[in-house]
């Protein structure tokens, strides 16, 4: 009873654990000075995840990319009941969280 009460609890962990992600280079093109549309063209372009994580002044006026940082990696987690060895395999991906950017409008 008690080992199926475990066996129940860890897969429902195991369903709520994201899934694995692929992990990418951690280069993404210099945008510091392009107008913000510019610069999200340009790292959707690369294919480079991004966000903005400072924003600052009138947002109706022109916005520009005043400051880019890495913002580093997250490790995503995947269970699997492996049957053979009545085990939890778990595996750990690093996933590149991308850049952040702040951007000024004047």
């Amino acid at each position: 009873m008690r080992k199926t009460i475990f066996t129940a609890l860890l897969t429902g962990a195991a369903a709520l654990t994201i899934g694995t992600g692929i992990a990418a280079a951690d280069s993404a093109p210099n945008v510091v000075g392009l107008e913000e549309h510019a610069a999200t063209a340009k790292l959707s372009a690369q294919a480079a995840p991004y966000s903005i994580t400072n924003r600052s002044g009138n947002i109706s006026g022109a916005c520009t990319v005043t400051q880019q940082r890495d913002r580093g990696y997250r490790t995503e987690t995947e269970a699997t009941y492996d049957y053979t060895r009545n085990d939890w395999v778990r595996t750990e991906t690093k996933v590149w969280r991308g850049v952040g950017l702040t951007v000024v409008c004047r």
